[in-house]
């Protein structure tokens, strides 16, 4: 096995250990690629099996906790792609051992999890960055390029929208427990929500939310809508079905979250496509992941896109932007102007971010406190709906 170049006051690439390797993982191990000024380190997993998976195709070592990870491996930062439940645990833990960490989205079950999370990383003066978050994006990034220009005015309006087949895509226990940081608005949650918070300054003031369990087979959210208002009186509204029978590409040109064409068995819609009825075993889980990995396969570069979750459209004083295929559409009254955009590197951009805010000796971003931030209003969804009533959020902070 070949031997990590050492990293020692800021030299070299940034050896980074992934903990958790299960379908997470599988979305961030391509994001290691040759003459990257970061490199795969290690992992860790509770699973021998995957442990052994993971050792015999990259030829790293594999931990069997994210302690050992952390004191016994080589690396300077984790990468925590565990369950929801243990984000907390691990982050501490990877902390304490003086590493960054990028968590996965939500950032923890509870507010008070966050803050403990926040704490140990200020207290060991490591970064830490929330991970998955879809305003890595480049069409999001050039969306609120575009807003923090001015040229259009203010913000007035912001809508997102998603329709997927989350909830009819195999899913293993933990992740239909809402009670476990399982369900959509757990687990789907945070993506709209960093969205919208994004490009609407990420001050929102207050939530009125309904969230429902349609399919009687599944005791865990399926579909969310929520009116978020913030400070400078512009509002968002964000609606998410996950019962399979209507996709978001029917209105995205057919372009997935990937930014492939859904084509083949992904295509929609889908004809005949038995309904799932409960959890999976994890042995499908994985066997599923896999195959959804390459997100309609067989294109190549060509076929590349930019990615859409779901529908972003923001609604400003004198013009409106939204996604497009290969970048964004402006309009204003001089019409229609497409802003063409690179393509993205999948899950690089988070490594990247990193990197910089170490190099730079400056906050990442998306940090904790904008991860806590963020899990505030999926909270604040799902307790408005139980009660009716609209929550007025504490946590909130701006978007740079």
């Amino acid at each position: 096995m070949a031997t990590q170049p050492k990293r020692k006051t800021g030299k070299g690439p940034l050896r980074v250990g992934v903990a958790g390797l299960g379908v997470a993982s599988s979305q961030v191990l391509p994001a290691f690629r040759d003459g990257a000024p970061y490199v795969l380190a290690g992992g860790a997993d509770t699973s021998a099996e995957a442990r052994a998976t993971f050792s015999t195709r990259y030829g790293k070592p594999a931990f069997g906790s994210v302690t050992d990870l952390c004191t016994k491996g080589e690396v300077d930062a984790v990468w925590i792609s565990t369950p929801n439940t243990v984000h907390m645990e691990h982050t501490i833990a990877a902390a304490r051992a003086g590493k960054h960490v990028i968590c996965e989205k939500p950032m923890a079950v509870t507010l008070q999890q966050c803050d403990r999370m926040i704490r140990a990383c200020e207290e060991a003066g490591v970064h830490y960055l929330q991970g998955h978050s879809k305003i890595y994006q480049a069409p999001m990034k050039a969306m609120r390029k575009v807003i923090r220009s001015g040229r259009l005015g203010r913000v007035v309006q912001i809508h997102a929208a998603n329709f997927n087949d989350w909830l009819q895509r195999p899913r293993l226990a933990p992740e239909l427990d809402t009670t476990k940081g399982g369900g959509i608005v757990y687990r789907q949650g945070p993506h709209i929500v960093d969205i919208v918070r994004f490009l609407g300054g990420g001050m929102v003031r207050n939530v009125r939310g309904i969230s429902g369990r349609a399919d009687r087979y599944f005791d865990t959210e399926g579909h969310f809508s929520a009116l978020l208002e913030f400070d400078t009186g512009s509002t968002a509204t964000v609606t998410f079905n996950g019962y399979g029978y209507f996709d978001v590409t029917e209105l995205t040109w057919g372009i997935g979250e990937s930014g492939r064409l859904q084509t083949g068995a992904r295509a929609f819609p889908r004809v005949d496509k038995p309904r799932l009825m409960g959890a999976a075993d994890p042995a499908r889980k994985r066997a599923v992941a896999h195959d959804r990995g390459n997100h309609g396969a067989g294109g190549g570069r060509e076929d590349q896109h930019q990615p859409f979750f779901g529908l972003t459209v923001v609604f400003c004083e004198k013009g409106v932007i939204r996604q497009a295929p290969d970048g964004i559409y402006v309009y204003t009254q001089k019409g229609r102007e497409d802003i063409p955009l690179a393509p993205g590197h999948g899950r690089s951009q988070e490594l990247q971010e990193l990197v910089d805010a170490i190099a730079r000796k400056r906050p990442a971003f998306p940090d904790g406190h904008w991860g806590k931030a963020t899990l505030e209003v999926c909270l604040a969804i799902m307790a408005s709906g139980h009660d009716g009533k609209v929550r007025r959020l504490k946590h909130q902070v701006p978007a740079p």
